[in-house]
């Protein structure tokens, strides 16, 4: 298990900043609805959520947040997670399968997943020795207990190629610069077509694709811990041509990068 896969934050949202358009996520995710109430709309189909729901998300389905509650703010814990974590431990299919109105994915929890989440809660805010550790075993064992519960069919548990972590590592140190599929499929020793089936199978998405999600998560961050200018940001995230940096942020956002800086923490 790879346990830099995972990462631990906390969102809140009031009525007024809910998401107008439908957008994706760099990662997949699992989201507990600590307060608060509102409803998902997730590829059209339209899920009302409230406090103690869990949600699983992947990084390939448009969704936003709708009606969100007047009586208080929305918050949520969200879990975030690269696909080839869940292809390691064979719970990909637990992120990927549409049950009838996501029924395995939209959950609500019951007291043991409740004490595993708070489990989480605890450790990420503790920031004590090894907290990332057991942030890595709760998580694994909150995504079972959720397969096991909803009846999911588990994905075969394959480790992931060994080829992969430098492939990733790579991608990880060089996504500010241009970089082509022959130069990935070169690092793993393979041609390019049997590279993009075995990088797609591991990770969820393809190369390309991967890279532009690495590539506008990065700008996203950018964009809000910094003051930096969105063509800074543009050039220091690999996008030397601006216009194709506004494509690809908005065909997973939803929004422009400056709209996105000006209402941040409305998206999940």
């Amino acid at each position: 298990m790879d346990i830099r896969t995972l990462t631990v934050r906390r969102q809140t949202f009031q009525n007024a900043n809910k998401s107008n358009k439908p957008y994706v996520s760099h990662c997949f995710k699992a989201v507990w609805v600590q307060q608060g109430e509102a409803v998902w709309n997730i590829e059209g189909h339209r899920s009302p959520i409230r406090k103690n729901d869990v949600v699983l998300l992947n990084n390939e389905e448009k969704r936003r947040l709708e009606e969100i509650g007047v009586k208080e703010d929305l918050i949520f814990l969200v879990i975030e997670l690269e696909p080839r974590y869940l292809y390691d431990v064979g719970l990909l299919a637990l992120f990927t399968q549409r049950s009838l109105g996501y029924a395995h994915r939209i959950i609500h929890a019951d007291s043991t997943l409740l004490e595993l989440l708070r489990k989480i809660d605890q450790e990420e805010q503790s920031q004590r020795a090894y907290n990332t550790v057991m942030i890595a075993a709760h998580a694994t064992e909150l995504l079972t207990h959720i397969a096991r519960r909803e009846s999911v069919s588990p994905a075969p548990a394959t480790r992931i190629p060994p080829w992969m972590g430098a492939v990733l590592a790579y991608i990880e140190h060089a996504y500010d610069r241009k970089i082509t599929l022959a130069e990935l499929a070169a690092i793993a020793h393979m041609n390019t077509s049997a590279f993009s089936k075995a990088f797609t199978k591991a990770n969820g998405i393809g190369p390309s694709q991967y890279l532009k999600h690495k590539r506008i998560g990065h700008a996203i961050s950018r964009l809000e811990e910094t003051d930096l200018t969105v063509v800074a940001i543009a050039l220091d995230c690999g996008y030397s041509n601006i216009a194709n940096f506004y494509k690809a942020f908005h065909s997973l956002t939803g929004q422009t990068p400056s709209d996105y800086r000006s209402g941040q923490n409305t998206r999940v």
